[in-house]
C-alpha cells in the first residue's frame, strides 16, 4: 500500500466517523518510539472521533490558524502547493508543520492531486527525519482538520504536525514543572537550526 492509499483511507475513515452521532471531531495520529510512550516498535497509527472539538484544535480554529506565509530560515521545503517548515516557539526540539499554501479544510475535501503531492511530501520529510540522527527518531504525528460542523469554522486550514522530544541522538528534552505550570515553554533548540539540517537532507 502506497502512502497516497493510506491518505485515501484516512479520508474515508474521517468521512465515516463523522456520520456517527458523536463524530464531531476526527483526529488521525501516528507514534513511533519508546521515549514517547509507544509500546510497539514500528510506526503505528490510530484514528479517534470525539463528540466535541478538543481544546487545542479549538484554540487554533478560533484563532483562524493558517499556514506561515513567510517562515524564512525555518522553511524546510515547498512542493507543488505544500509548505514544510519548523514551527516558531515550538514546545519540542523537532516540531514540523506540513500545510497547503492555499486553504484546504480537511482530508475529505482534498483533491486527488493534492493527496498525491501530500504523499510525496510525507515520504521526503520522513526520509530526512530518518537521517537527522544516527538512530531512528521517535516521533508523534497528527492531522489537524476541520470539525464535522465545518460551517462553524469557515477558516479551518488542514495541516500536519510532526514532533519529537529528541534534542540530540538519544537525548530527550524534558519539560520542566514551571513550563507545565505556566504554559510557557523553553525549547533549547533553535527551529532554524533544525530546518537547516533537514533542508540539507531533502
Amino acid at each position: 500500500m502506497g502512502v497516497q492509499s493510506v491518505i485515501d483511507l484516512w479520508a474515508e475513515r474521517t468521512e465515516a466517523l463523522r456520520q456517527l452521532p458523536d463524530g464531531e471531531y476526527v483526529i488521525v495520529f501516528e507514534n513511533r518510539g519508546a521515549s514517547i510512550g509507544a509500546t510497539i516498535s514500528h510506526p503505528h497509527g490510530q484514528i479517534y472521533a470525539f463528540d466535541h472539538v478538543p481544546a487545542r484544535p479549538a484554540t487554533a480554529l478560533r484563532a483562524s490558524w493558517q499556514s506561515d506565509t513567510d517562515p524564512g530560515d525555518r522553511l524546510i521545503c515547498e512542493n507543488n502547493g505544500w509548505r514544510v517548515y519548523c514551527d516558531n516557539a515550538a514546545v519540542y526540539p523537532v516540531s514540523i508543520r506540513i500545510a497547503p499554501v492555499e486553504r484546504i479544510a480537511d482530508l475529505v475535501s482534498m483533491s486527488n492531486a493534492d493527496r498525491a503531492v501530500l504523499a510525496s511530501t510525507l515520504v521526503n520529510v520522513f526520509a530526512a527525519l530518518e537521517e537527522l540522527f544516527d538512530e531512528p527518531l521517535p516521533y508523534m504525528m497528527w492531522l489537524n482538520q476541520a470539525p464535522r460542523t465545518s460551517g462553524d469554522w469557515p477558516d479551518a486550514w488542514f495541516n500536519i504536525e510532526i514532533v519529537s522530544p529528541w534534542r540530540a541522538s538519544g537525548l530527550p528534552r524534558y519539560i520542566a514543572g514551571v513550563e507545565v505550570a505556566t504554559g510557557e515553554y523553553f525549547n533549547p533548540v533553535d527551529p532554524a537550526d533544525v530546518a537547516a539540517r533537514l533542508r540539507a537532507l531533502i
